[in-house]
């Protein structure tokens, strides 16, 4: 059993009925606003710091906003009349009022799988009289269960106050019917009711291509921090209940029809870019809460499995013809059986006990994509043509940066490398559908560099080698991910180092190391996505091996050995 607060709500607002003036702020200059304003909703063409004041006197700390193309809300509580930006940005200032928090109710939940207690519309402030809708709400069947953050504040004394500025910034700064997300999530795990409507609402939150889904907000900015646990556990049990209520595996793969994509079913906003009918790009949820929907995927399968929860090895595979089975090793608890419930008519399958092996069983014209679906799980099999050769398959855990070979996101412009079988010195990597440029390439392991216009977010990946493509592959891609080849060594105290890197990003940005002072950092011209940083080390810096880091943009390398000698 687990034990849930349910905060019950009710909207003290101050000044009755929202108030929201659009404004233009002049970045690097502080000025008096036409109105006061607890919130500011901006809309800037890149990344943006802002900071706001009661008297033009004292000021708020310095805010990172991250860049939203439909806006990013920056929530101070106070009444503010002063905002400074560092960026020309159009400003939506709100006044949404105060909560008072009347009652916590703690509700107890016997199973994980119910819906987690939500906080209605009018309990955060929102009746239609106060939240008036110009059209009645449309609905969708729901196929994919999108995650975003609300790419504002990580602290507030007034969550329900925050929920009711981005209200007012979707509907009267973006101009949309209703708030924009389904569900939102504070801190504190506290769950509230988005657009109205209730089950199968169609939202306003998925670039422009939202049938199909449902949409649910972290409230926060998660570009490199993680959410609280509280709020993962109510976006767990949320995803759970809504899997369950739309009869999805949330662990697997389907169509989303709007984008024309085979995505995840509980997928990152981010996804959306990958498709030519968005309407935008963007890095939401950000990378602190897309690594973690992986782990989130799982668990949220297992719960909606109960006791039975079956693991594949991995959800795809690579036949060469007529007589090159394929092994798929799966886990699942003692005592449990497994069933086999679709195949493509050209697959036939014998099921083990921890294992399925599947035999394609005719000789095809040309290479195709079959598919077998194990319990809930899809598996998909791709097989070459009559006596062709082996079709090329990147491996599960394939996708990795070329210095330490570890799954974080590829930074713009980095090498990399994909592990795979069917890979050939003649094959060509595909991003997005723009050809990557090969640096290496051998039997199993190809090294390039991601193309540089590739845009931050979602990516797709694949591989074309004697005629046949390969199943793509979703990678993410970041401003910057550090990641260090070597450092020339051994040194003394005092030697400047020069640290080998890639996934650097854009520009010369801003960077630091961990030990020593920093000197320069420059792209090496004969090593495509390779860059060189110098540091100095400390005249009186103490034999012995040290772990070095460097941190570019924010995001911290993995650690390299560096051997200082006396």
């Amino acid at each position: 059993m687990r034990l849930v607060a349910l905060v019950l709500l009710i909207a003290g607002v101050v000044s009755g009925e929202s108030t929201y003036r659009e404004w233009q702020a002049i970045g690097g200059y502080a000025a008096r606003t036409p109105m006061p304003f607890r919130a500011a909703g901006l809309y800037c063409e890149q990344d943006a710091r802002a900071r706001a004041s009661t008297d033009g006197n004292t000021w708020s700390e310095w805010i990172t906003v991250p860049h939203e193309h439909d806006g990013a809300l920056v929530y101070f509580g106070e009444l503010q009349r002063y905002l400074e930006t560092d960026r020309d940005c159009r400003v939506g200032l709100i006044d949404a009022g105060v909560t008072t928090t009347v009652a916590v109710s703690p509700k107890q939940r016997a199973r994980r799988a119910e819906m987690p207690p939500v906080v209605t519309r009018e309990e955060w402030g929102c009746t239609p009289q106060t939240c008036p809708s110009p059209s009645a709400p449309s609905y969708t069947t729901v196929t994919h269960l999108v995650v975003h953050h609300s790419a504002g504040g990580n602290t507030s004394q007034d969550w329900p106050g925050v929920v009711r500025s981005i209200w007012v910034l979707h509907v009267r700064g973006n101009g949309w019917n209703d708030i924009g997300y389904n569900y939102l999530i504070d801190p504190n795990g506290v769950l509230y009711e988005g657009r109205a409507g209730g089950d199968g609402v169609l939202g306003a939150h998925f670039s422009g291509v939202n049938g199909g889904t449902m949409g649910v907000c972290m409230l926060g900015t998660f570009s490199a921090l993680a959410p609280q646990t509280a709020s993962m556990e109510t976006l767990r049990d949320l995803l759970v209940a809504q899997a369950l209520r739309w009869k999805l595996d949330p662990g697997g793969r389907a169509v989303h029809a709007a984008s024309g994509l085979t995505l995840n079913v509980i997928s990152g906003h981010r996804d959306a870019g990958l498709s030519a009918r968005a309407t935008s790009t963007t890095e939401c949820p950000g990378n602190g809460v897309y690594t973690l929907l992986p782990a989130l995927r799982r668990e949220a399968r297992a719960l909606t499995e109960g006791d039975c929860p079956l693991e594949v090895s991995r959800p795809y595979f690579c036949a060469a013809g007529v007589g090159a089975s394929v092994v798929v090793e799966y886990t699942l608890p003692e005592g449990c059986s497994s069933k086999i419930n679709g195949k493509s008519d050209w697959i036939d399958v014998e099921l083990g006990a921890y294992h399925v092996a599947l035999h394609p069983r005719s000789n095809p014209g040309a290479a195709r994509l079959g598919f077998v679906t194990l319990d809930n799980q899809k598996i998909e099999v791709a097989q070459s043509g009559a006596e062709g050769p082996e079709p090329p398959c990147i491996d599960f855990h394939g996708v990795l940066n070329s210095a330490t070979f570890d799954e974080r996101p590829l930074g713009r412009g980095a090498a990399f490398s994909v592990f795979g079988t069917g890979l050939t010195e003649n094959a060509k990597v595909s991003i997005n559908g723009r050809e990557a440029a090969i640096l290496t390439a051998e039997e199993g392991r190809i090294n390039a560099v991601l193309p540089e216009p590739t845009n931050t977010g979602s990516a797709r990946i694949s591989i074309t080698s004697n005629g046949l493509t390969s199943p793509e592959r979703l990678i993410w891609v970041t401003e910057s991910a550090p990641a260090i080849f070597f450092a020339e060594g051994p040194a003394r105290a005092g030697d400047t180092v020069n640290v080998y890197l890639t996934g650097v990003g854009r520009g010369t940005p801003p960077w630091s190391s961990n030990i020593g002072a920093k000197v320069a950092l420059a792209a090496v011209a004969e090593l495509p996505g390779v860059w060189e940083a110098r540091i100095q080390l400390p005249d009186d810096i103490a034999e012995g091996e040290y772990d070095l880091t460097l941190t570019v943009s924010g995001n911290t390398s993995p650690p390299t050995k560096l051997q200082v000698v006396r």
